[in-house]
């Protein structure tokens, strides 16, 4: 994560190109923009996170067997009849197929909300809208704070009352209980004496006073202008081709893809581009670091 080159960009740059991504490719079933999807989320989560995204991937499986268990049990359209259920409702090969879009579309937009998280952090989120919704902010950024941080001090005390005895693990229910009950009220209070400091350490530094200034190390530069233009072009394209028909599939009542042409060719490639815009990004990078290093 800190090799990634995405992670140096403006923070608004980021926010362009996920909002442009998930905003061209959310309201399409096809299953072409789907697997390019999954494929461009895919590439630029191991190239964030490395084999550990691995051990993840079996998760994907629970939204796109969710999708397609509960099209074929609730949507009975089609014209192929597969089986029939014990109420005499119809399990159709359209229904089945629709359902496993569905589920490719919502695994990559888990993928993509995940590589968004790994590189939109608090301090961007601080520098793109502290200035516009500063209350706002602090409070999302506290709270995006708060959860590991919560889990963090609670394993500490944890580990500490075991050393004393009071091990969550250690004997019976009714024990276990009142181990963990004793836990909890000391994390609550441990927390609520950081939230007391967290809250004079602010005021003694002048939150909230009208002037206050905005301090962040991001820089607008060139760079992040002309990978806003590429992504507003692509997605652009993208949609207007969404809007006049470009690519049209229909699952119900029988399989309809348009026929692909030119135009519908160049929204293809135009939403693959924009899908593996991040991965192609951090291999070219990876390139000129490279090519840089051998001239030394």
């Amino acid at each position: 994560m800190g090799n990634s080159e995405l992670s140096r960009l403006h923070p608004l740059t980021l926010a362009v190109y996920f909002t442009v991504l998930l905003g061209a490719g959310a309201f399409t079933v096809q299953p072409v923009f789907a697997g390019l999807s999954l494929i461009g989320a895919v590439m630029l989560a191991i190239r964030l996170c490395g084999r550990e995204v691995l051990k993840k991937a079996p998760l994907l499986l629970i939204p796109l067997l969710l999708a397609a268990a509960i099209n074929v049990l609730f949507n009975h359209r089609g014209v192929t009849v597969l089986a029939k259920l014990p109420t005499g409702n119809e399990i159709t090969l359209e229904a089945l197929i629709y359902g496993l879009i569905t589920g490719f579309m919502l695994s990559g937009a888990v993928v993509w909300v995940y590589c968004f998280g790994k590189l939109f952090t608090s301090d961007k989120l601080m520098c793109l809208t502290g200035r516009l919704f500063p209350a706002l902010t602090v409070v999302i950024s506290m709270t995006v704070r708060f959860i590991p941080l919560f889990a963090r001090r609670f394993r500490e005390i944890s580990a500490a009352q075991a050393q004393l005895g009071f091990g969550i693990s250690v004997g019976g229910i009714r024990r276990r209980l009142r181990n963990l009950a004793r836990v909890f009220s000391i994390l609550i209070s441990r927390s609520l004496e950081e939230s007391i400091r967290t809250a004079d350490s602010m005021k003694s530094r002048g939150y909230g006073l009208s002037g206050r200034s905005s301090f962040h190390l991001f820089r607008f530069t060139m760079r992040d202008a002309v990978m806003i233009g590429v992504v507003l072009l692509l997605g652009g394209y993208v949609i207007y081709g969404e809007i006049v028909g470009m690519n049209e599939f229909r699952c119900y009542p029988r399989f309809y893809m348009s026929t692909v042409d030119l135009r519908s060719a160049a929204q293809l490639c135009a939403f693959g581009a924009l899908s593996l815009l991040p991965a192609v990004y951090e291999l070219w990078e990876d390139h000129k670091w490279r090519s840089l290093r051998s001239k030394i």
